[in-house]
């Protein structure tokens, strides 16, 4: 095999601490516990999260979003593009929940992680990512070869690990960065047996936190690895995550008395913090982030009869129907309830967000017919009610009008509920309550995704997901049968659109799209090309970036480790540095420039793209 290098160690990713930062302890509060804490099992919020506080991967991303060696010092890249060879940081320890060193991180790891995702039993819920990708994955995920050897994840000693993947990927070497491909200990894992991951002692930790204490809403706590290998970038010694069912409602009061470290102002009160002379002076925006939520269409309704699921099922397979409720939605009144202020700058005209991928300085938002719904707006009132005129023609002695619309919202999130009641006021009263009725359904916020919208318990709903990687494909997992089958709008189900061999025609148009390995400008015009279809037929309805808005906060808004999409990502609070005082408007527009400047110049210098 002919190999060239790729990755070396030259690079170490250290934030210098500034003068002023002075506090050590990070103390945020939240409403819902997380699913699992097993960042193997789940790319949830939390899960990741924490995933990225205690573990480490091969490669990382630093806090300008550059991706820098990690447990891996150097990697080598087959000249077909799809074998990787990492070659390991050596003396990484591995430790448990009480600190006690439980032996060294080896390239086995990465092997014995791989098998846990990779045996369907375990119900990851991210395998999809893992057996999509690397060779021989899918046939031992799906029980035809039970042979791991066969999967091409192999450690050639104690220090080095290969993945050879199914064809070469344009954002391979950015994969490892996700929690998946992350490393956990094989002989820990046959010693915890099915309990593996399922609390803080049944985990072990490489990375720069380790989990001491986790009471299940009461109470998280992680406290620095002493023994990291990059031990200077770490500022803040203890992170403290306390249980509050109300926690969106009392954040405010809890920052004001200095409980909690950082808070995202609920739009309910902006207009006070905006007027007031002395809690102005903390609120500096709150980045966006690479999120993307939509109103979603569920074309397998599982809730009870009352709602008469069947009329839904009948309605929502009709194209005229969907787009009355896609050019009926006001993006504008709902985001207003959260967002006042920057509105504007939340608000989505396509499934994906711009600003994410791009080729040659066009944005993927501007290819492939997107351009129409970037630069439009999908709310128009008389195409809503043209539309509604046809679909109840067509739908009349097929259904009983009005249509009930099952929309579920979180009671532990104070926009959330605000939000909902705006959107069923203002369909209701656009389109008529002779057509629809929406019932809003509330769910408690522990648990909500698995209650609300796993179960299939919705007819229309808010939903949200982020890429995991620079590239449109991880942006519509939720919307194929391959990647989350059963877990979001079961979009494969609509009638009309299956393709001879059973799929949907939006996940054989990415399917096809996905082929396309070499021409970047080739693959992304075909990608959206599938989303324009997938906008043309009403399938999801675009709604708005999460993030943005305002928040007050301890925390350097632009320290902290960060994921590929830049200023677009979910920091991490390993690498965070706390300030002595919140950072103001003034303070926050002087950082960011200076932090775009050094990132563009991190960026050139990085031999890592």
């Amino acid at each position: 095999m002919v190999k060239k290098l790729v990755g070396t160690a030259l690079f170490l990713s250290v934030i210098c601490l500034p003068a002023h930062a002075i506090r050590t302890e990070y103390v945020d509060a939240y409403a819902a516990e997380p699913a699992t804490i097993n960042c193997l099992k789940s790319s949830a919020t939390q899960t990741m999260r924490m995933g990225y506080n205690v573990l480490d991967g091969l490669v990382e991303f630093d806090n300008y979003a550059v991706l820098r060696p990690c447990l891996a010092t150097s990697w080598e890249v087959s000249e077909d593009g799809t074998t990787f060879t990492f070659h390991l940081r050596r003396n990484v320890k591995w430790y448990t929940c009480e600190k006690e060193e439980y032996g060294e991180v080896t390239a086995h790891d990465f092997v014995s992680a791989a098998k846990w995702v990779l045996t369907k039993a375990n119900a990851s819920t991210i395998a999809n990512s893992m057996y999509n990708n690397i060779a021989g994955a899918k046939d031992y995920y799906q029980g035809t070869c039970a042979d791991f050897a066969t999967v091409g994840i192999k450690a050639l000693d104690d220090y080095t690990v290969r993945y050879q993947f199914v064809k070469a990927l344009p954002y391979a070497l950015k994969l490892f960065t996700f929690p998946l491909f992350f490393p956990a200990n094989g002989k820990f894992i046959e010693e915890c047996g099915g309990e593996f991951g399922t609390s803080h002692d049944k985990l072990l930790y490489c990375g720069a936190y380790i989990l001491t204490e986790y009471e299940p809403e009461y109470e998280h706590v992680l406290e620095v690895n002493e023994h990291y290998w990059n031990r200077q970038a770490m500022t803040i010694e203890r992170i403290i995550e306390k249980y509050n069912k109300e926690a969106s409602a009392n954040g405010p009061e809890l920052f004001l008395r200095g409980e909690i470290t950082t808070l995202l102002l609920p739009g309910t009160i902006l207009d006070e913090w905006m007027n007031d002379p002395v809690k102005k002076t903390m609120i500096h925006p709150h980045n966006h982030t690479n999120m993307a939520y939509f109103m979603a269409f569920n074309f397998e309704p599982k809730y009870e009869e009352e709602y008469a699921p069947q009329d839904w099922l009948e309605a929502v397979n009709n194209l005229n129907f969907r787009k009355s409720l896609f050019h009926g939605f006001d993006r504008v009144a709902a985001l207003i309830t959260m967002s006042p202020y920057d509105y504007k700058k939340k608000m989505l005209n396509t499934y994906s967000r711009h600003g994410v991928v791009g080729y040659d300085g066009v944005d993927y938002v501007m290819m492939g017919g997107l351009a129409k719904y970037t630069q439009g707006d999908s709310f128009d009132k008389e195409k809503a009610l043209s539309y509604k005129a046809k679909a109840m023609d067509e739908l009349k002695g097929k259904v009983t009008f009005p249509i009930k619309v099952v929309m579920p919202y979180n009671t532990g999130n104070v926009d959330n509920v605000n939000r909902a009641q705006v959107e069923e006021q203002q369909l209701e009263n656009l389109l008529g309550r002779d057509y629809i009725d929406i019932i809003l359904v509330p769910y408690a916020a522990s648990g909500y995704s698995s209650a609300s919208r796993n179960s299939g318990k919705f007819s229309f709903t808010e939903l949200g997901w982020g890429p995991d990687f620079v590239d449109p494909l991880s942006s519509f997992d939720p919307l194929m049968k391959s990647a989350l089958a059963g877990k979001w709008s079961r979009l494969y189900l609509a009638r009309d659109y299956v393709t001879a061999d059973g799929r949907g025609q939006f996940e054989a148009m990415v399917d096809e799209a996905n082929k396309e390995v070499r021409n970047l400008k080739k693959r992304y015009e075909m990608m959206a090309q599938a989303e324009t279809f997938l906008l043309d037929n009403a399938f999801v309805v675009p709604f708005y970036i999460s993030g943005g808005g305002f928040e007050a906060s301890y925390v350097d808004p632009f320290s902290g480790y960060t994921g590929q999409f830049g200023h677009y990502s979910l920091r991490k609070v390993k690498g965070a540095v706390l300030l002595d005082k919140p950072m103001n408007m003034e303070e926050y527009a002087e950082a960011e420039q200076a932090w775009l400047k050094k990132r563009a110049e991190e960026l050139k210098a990085s031999p890592y793209k």
